[in-house]
């Protein structure tokens, strides 16, 4: 069944859309699994506890986030020792054993909606209230879309499609978003934010359009530089139009850009089909994700490394169009990376994976900037505390975010490098073609279990992350607490790592752990993920900078 939403827009004029079924559902809920986890800190701390801003470990909820628990770096240096003690054990063969009311008749909705933590996401068609006749055509239209398999709520792998075309592609669809403001401000202030960014990037790319026509030549170096903050705005979700109902609930609109890229990497399997000893963590919702054909493709063929080259530089691009208006994005994640594979004969999209001789071109916008700052959103969008951890995603935020609650607080440089850190998680997803990029092998958790018995499940989670830092080479004991005074032979009596941190050592882990046994593409890609997943946000490359990688010479063709 479908709904419509009579919608009065600025000028006057009044739109009907029609909602299909919604888009991300449950996936949204997943979006701060670790909300609060940092709570309930343990009494059993390797040393003594005093306040010491370089190291704050969060033991707050997210709602009162400003009472962290502080540790001097001494105390750091100890817990970290006993993390580094356990002995190394890889990932090789050897050793991995209500229904909404809605204020009057035009807001008609028969079908439950899917909710995630912030907002509810719909597929609408963007019809006129007197064109009754076209609008029966789509909903047909769209019914036998879904017959075929490739609904855009589900987009099938390349071997269940048979209709490879996104029959309501971005040309005439459009995507509506409900923030739920009955949860509160911190929700309601979420959508006033992505309706802020939303408007800003509309404006933005209006003048880029206008002033491009105008430009006149200039210095070589300063076109290429303002050719690429251009493009960046292609890289970002184009937004239309805000409106609010009687009752402020907040409905935000945007066109519709194709599938996220989550869902071109992922198959999803039901638990009960899970073979016998997987891990249970892995089927949480009754569901599993297993790498797909296109992750494949992406992985064993020189135009799926391509590919994969391709989609990274246009995350950085969109990034640079953001950063260099002192935008952090704050949620980068392939779930908020939404990719359009454009058939260049029809112009249209792709209806998830190509199969086939289909020619296309990618086109990757960043979508949800609920979760973004700035300076005016930091004083007028976030509450007294500023930004929260429940706006975050603890997957993908870097240390200083999970560390330190006032992160947010430093110079606007740093607090740009939030999403290098993010950028360089979402590659690694991308190598290894598991969202759990940073997990340790189950023979490490016992024995690291052994050492923090009695502590609190979300402080052992803690633990777990940080171990992994120490294997992937990001948290080098001894050295990652330069700027905390820490030292390698006092205090904790830190040694250097059972296991050599170098180049070589990090690229095995990663090859070890990919179900391919491939790893890396090449060594730039190695390169460029080590220099973005840096321990401190000073020593991570910028956005211009990680363009200007090698790994990306020459740039990607679009």
């Amino acid at each position: 069944m479908f709904n419509r939403l009579l919608v009065e827009v600025k000028n006057g004029s009044f739109y009907c859309f029609y909602m299909s079924e919604h888009l991300i559902g449950t996936s949204l809920g997943q979006m701060d699994n670790f909300n609060g986890s940092m709570s309930d800190l343990p009494q059993v701390l390797p040393a003594s506890v005093e306040p010491f801003s370089g190291w704050c470990l969060p033991s707050a909820t997210a709602i009162n986030e400003h009472q962290d628990q502080c540790i001097n770096p001494d105390s750091f240096a100890t817990f970290l020792g006993l993390l580094e003690s356990v002995p190394f054990h890889g990932f090789g063969a050897n050793n991995g054993t209500e229904e909404i009311s809605f204020p009057d008749s035009s807001y008609v909705l028969k079908k439950k909606f899917g909710r995630g933590a912030f907002g509810e996401v719909w597929l609408a068609f963007h019809w006129n209230c007197y064109q009754g006749s076209n609008a029966t055509s789509w909903i047909q239209e769209d019914e036998n879309t879904s017959k075929s398999g490739g609904h855009t709520n589900g987009y099938a792998d390349n071997s269940t499609s048979t209709d490879h075309h996104d029959a309501n592609g971005p040309d005439n669809s459009f995507i509506l978003k409900r923030i739920m403001v009955e949860r509160g401000p911190t929700v309601y202030l979420s959508g006033l934010r992505e309706k802020h960014f939303g408007e800003l990037f509309l404006n933005a790319y209006s003048i880029s359009g206008s002033s491009s026509s105008a430009q006149t030549s200039s210095s070589q170096s300063a076109s290429s530089e303002l050719n690429l903050s251009e493009e960046g705005l292609k890289h970002i979700a184009r937004y239309i139009e805000y409106f609010e109902s009687r009752y402020n609930d907040i409905w935000l609109v945007f066109h519709h850009e194709g599938v996220s890229l989550s869902k071109l990497m992922y198959t999803v399997e039901e638990a009960e089909n899970i073979p016998t000893g997987e891990k249970a963590k892995e089927a949480s919702h009754g569901q599993i994700l297993r790498p797909s054909n296109w992750w494949t493709w992406l992985k064993t063929t020189e135009s799926g490394k391509e590919e994969m080259r391709r989609i990274i530089w246009q995350l950085l691009l969109g990034l640079k169009a953001c950063h260099d208006r002192n935008i952090t994005h704050r949620d980068i994640k392939p779930e908020n990376m939404v990719i359009c594979l454009e058939d260049l004969k029809s112009g249209r999209c792709l209806k998830g994976a190509p199969k086939g001789d289909y020619n296309f071109k990618t086109k990757m916008r960043i979508i949800d900037f609920g979760s973004a700052l700035d300076e005016f959103t930091m004083k007028h969008y976030y509450g007294s505390a500023g930004p929260s951890r429940a706006e975050q995603t603890h997957d993908y935020a870097p240390p200083e975010a999970i560390m330190n609650s006032s992160w947010h607080r430093g110079p606007t440089s740093l607090t740009l490098k939030y999403d290098m850190w993010s950028v360089g998680v979402v590659m690694l997803e991308m190598i290894l073609g598991s969202p759990n990029v940073f997990d340790i092998s189950s023979v490490t958790r016992a024995l690291l279990d052994q050492h923090i018995r009695g502590w609190s499940e979300n402080f052992k989670e803690l633990a777990y992350k940080l171990r992994s830092f120490m294997e992937m080479c990001i948290l080098i004991p001894g050295s990652s607490l330069k700027h905390g005074g820490g030292s390698s032979k006092q205090g904790g009596g830190i040694s250097l790592a059972s296991w050599k941190c170098s180049e070589e050592f990090f690229g095995e882990q990663i090859k070890s752990r990919d179900p391919l046994k491939i790893g890396f593409p090449n060594v730039w890609a190695l390169r460029l993920v080590r220099s973005l997943l840096q321990w401190y946000p000073e020593d991570r490359v910028s956005v211009d900078e990680a363009l200007q990688h090698p790994y990306f010479q020459p740039p990607p063709s679009s």
